[in-house]
């Protein structure tokens, strides 16, 4: 019985598949004699755990279903005031589809204030400090690095590490890079709704979403293990107060980080992204050279033309086939997980849909593919943390190939898991 059930759709090959992304995050760790190993075990438990009660209990599709509601509607308050300014705009829905300044610049603006606000009235500490208590025997993670892991995957990137803003100064190099890989890993809300608009399955995208919290906290863990103690693991008091005067001193004050914050990230992005096409372009130079002189040597054979997106798609070739699938659909699966990661997310879904491939499928990509590990991600951290913590800018540098690494793995780690269950 239940080796027929491994046979079936090659599920089996998942197996291997876990195995392999935990050896490859290990060979890649920056320290292996400091990982934790008990946190590992703990945290891919608790991943099989959620994915179990979400993909085969009404109970677990219910309460995220809430979740995910409560979300969008924070959401629909942003478009609220981003609608008095762009007007139809804002409506992803027009002809003009989604527009990046409008839909998400405006947001981060819109959390600033909200994020200023619930510290000052001391929501965001107590949320620290009640996280902390619960996951700390589990994982053994600070209460800010685990808090910001889980806002990551309702909220974006730059919105979550406001959460814990004033924290992010006192962090390790190890749970900075938590706040990083988790924030790749996982989509917010409003990007959600927008892929599930393009016919991508919203239950799946919500159970990525949430099934990469312990994954992406592993493998950072694995990868940057923690070799020293911030003040908050050290269990030492961190007083957190709020510099503004009152309620709307807090507001006004959290608005004009949003704004900055929006900037940088908006900044950021053009350059990264426009960087990466023309790094495509050279590419491209090269593959038509080189086909110019296979043509003057008579040599029929021809380089195809080489750019991120294909250099990628031979690079997750193998875990394609690791998640079961053969022949074209390995080839297909490849192609779309190496443009997510050299290109983004957004793309390889339109691609995904485009191929109608088949429904099992479908539902397993989704969780390879529902994760911000992209390089122009890259840019749109160290605009948006790296406005929060300038300080620590270097860091967010230095560990940014090293994010997006660890986040594409959690993404794959949690496509290896559903697959094992659909």
């Amino acid at each position: 019985m239940l080796l027929s059930y491994l046979i079936e759709h090659n599920r089996y090959l998942n197996i291997v598949g876990i195995g392999l992304i935990i050896a490859v995050a290990v060979a890649c760790s920056k320290n292996r004699k400091a990982i934790d190993f008990k946190l590992v075990l703990h945290a891919l438990g608790l991943q099989f755990l959620i994915a179990l009660a979400v993909l085969k209990t009404t109970v677990g599709q219910t309460i995220l279903g809430g979740v995910s509601g409560a979300i969008a509607r924070i959401y629909q308050f942003a478009d609220q005031g981003s609608s008095f300014i762009f007007g139809q705009l804002v409506d992803a829905s027009g002809p003009w589809g989604f527009i990046f300044a409008v839909k998400v610049l405006p947001v981060i603006i819109f959390f600033g204030a909200l994020m200023a606000l619930l510290f000052y009235w001391g929501i965001v500490q107590k949320l620290v400090l009640a996280i902390n208590w619960l996951v700390q025997p589990l994982l053994g993670t600070t209460g800010a690095e685990t808090l910001c892991a889980i806002a990551n995957s309702f909220l974006g990137q730059t919105e979550a590490p406001l959460l814990v803003r004033d924290y992010l100064r006192v962090m390790t190099k190890s749970e900075l890079f938590v706040v990083m890989v988790s924030g790749m890993g996982t989509i917010s809300g409003a990007i959600l709704v927008v892929f599930a608009a393009m016919g991508v399955p919203a239950p799946h995208l919500l159970t990525a979403s949430v099934m990469a919290i312990p994954a992406t906290i592993m493998l950072a863990k694995i990868i940057i293990p923690e070799e020293k103690t911030s003040a908050q693991t050290e269990q030492v008091t961190v007083v957190m107060q709020s510099s503004a005067s009152n309620m709307f001193d807090a507001i006004a004050a959290g608005t004009l980080d949003g704004l900055s914050l929006a900037l940088n990230v908006g900044a950021m992005l053009i350059a990264f992204i426009a960087l990466i096409s023309l790094f495509n372009a050279l590419l491209h130079y090269g593959s038509d050279m080189v086909n110019a002189l296979l043509a003057m040597l008579n040599v029929v054979w021809r380089l195809p033309s080489v750019d991120l997106q294909l250099i990628f798609s031979y690079l997750f070739a193998p875990f394609a086939l690791l998640l079961g699938f053969t022949g074209q659909t390995a080839l297909d699966v490849g192609g779309l997980l190496g443009t997510k990661v050299a290109i983004n997310e957004l793309i390889a879904y339109q691609n995904m849909v485009a191929l109608n491939l088949p429904e099992r499928v479908v539902d397993v990509v989704t969780y390879a593919l529902c994760g911000f590990s992209n390089f122009s991600c890259i840019g749109i951290q160290i605009g948006g943390i790296g406005a929060l913590i300038p300080e620590r800018r270097g860091w967010l540098t230095e560990l940014g190939i090293y994010a997006v690494f660890a986040a594409a793995l959690s993404n794959l780690l949690s496509a290896m898991i559903a697959s094992l269950l659909l």
